[in-house]
Parts: C-alpha cells; structure tokens; sequence
C-alpha cells in the first residue's frame, strides 16, 4: 500500500536540542482536505497522568496534544491549516485540532478491503531517537522491526465500544503492528505518541 508523505511542523527528532520537519503519512483524501499521521513515533508520555478509568475526552494526553505540542510543534501559519475536527467517540465526541486514531479507525485506514490486505508495516512504526530518549520502549532485535515502538490508541474499538472509560487501560498498536486491545495501563510511560491531523489542501 503505498501513500504519500506531507511535511509540515517541527519537533526533536534525533537527540540534539534542534528540531527537525516532522514527516506525516496522508490516509485519506477529502474535499480541501487530507486524514495525516505522523510516519514516526515522536514521543513518549502516559495515555493518563493517573491509574483510573478515563475516557479519551478527559485524559491528559489529550490536553498535550491541543495544546503543548499544537503550540510547539507548529507556527502560526501551519496551525491555521489545520481543521478543528469532531473526533468521534463512544463516550463522547470531541473537538480536537490533534488526535489519536482508534483501533476501528487503524484497521480501515491501514487495511486494503479490494485486495485484502492489512499494511502492519506501516502499522508498526519507528521511535525516533527522541523519544528513546524519552524512554520509550522499542525492539532492540536486529531486524526489519528494529527500533520500531507501541502507539497509543483513542480508545478500545470494536466489541469494546461501549466500554470506553470504564477500564484504567487502553489500547496500542504493537511494533509487529498488530492491535493489542489491553496492552497498556493510562499511566504507562513507554508507549509513544503518533499523531493524526486533518490538514486543508486548498
């Protein structure tokens, strides 16, 4: 599956003060506009400050990406291209300039239905050396999944939709790509931070 790159914002990438263009993977393409990830993970931070049950409209991780990062990480020019949008949620839906995608959202936007085919290539994704720095976790094999992290997700998905908030744990997609529906508590810090962002293309 191959999908184009778009580059915009800045962030620590490698393990120096400078910061570096952040790279992002187009999903989907709308009128005016484009579904981004970014290629990298960029970061490392708990899903939650705290070990309880929380919901993506409530956790802090949330509160950081709309507001610390989207402030860093952009000029004011960039921000403005990018679409404050109705994140959809079970318990909720929000308003988000910055988000995490959901286990439903990763297995439509990463799969191929006309050739069924699940990309858990690009699923799987790199820390940067930041974020190992950070103390993210990260496969030290010497392999294709070298240096490949696990990414937070929104929430549950699937049979868990409804369940939203009502566990201190929540989902990640691994380094080999493959969903883990309860791979980590909110508290956890060595989990990274891939996010996504609707950006306008007119």
């Amino acid at each position: 599956m191959s999908k184009i790159s778009v580059f915009t914002g800045s962030y620590p990438q490698n393990c120096g003060p400078q910061r570096e263009p952040i790279e992002w993977i187009v999903l989907k393409e709308e009128e005016h506009s484009s579904l981004c990830i970014s290629k990298y993970l960029l970061d490392c931070k708990p899903y939650h400050e705290f070990s309880e049950n929380v919901t993506w409209q409530d956790c802090t991780l949330r509160g950081w990406l709309n507001h610390e990062f989207l402030e860093s990480a952009f000029s004011a020019e960039e921000r403005e291209k990018i679409i404050l949008s109705t994140v959809k949620n079970p318990a909720g839906n929000t308003q988000d300039y910055i988000f995490l995608l959901s286990t439903d959202e990763v297995e439509e936007l990463f799969d191929d239905e006309v050739e069924d085919y699940v990309d858990y290539e690009e699923r799987g994704a790199v820390t940067t050396g930041y974020a190992r720095a950070q103390g993210a976790w990260f496969s030290d094999e010497d392999d294709e999944d070298r240096n490949k992290g696990c990414w937070w997700l929104r929430y549950y998905g699937d049979f868990l939709d409804k369940e939203e908030g009502t566990h201190d744990y929540i989902s990640c997609v691994n380094f080999d790509g493959y969903i883990e529906r309860a791979a980590q508590g909110v508290e956890e810090t060595d989990s990274c931070i891939r996010p996504a962002l609707w950006l306008r293309t007119d």
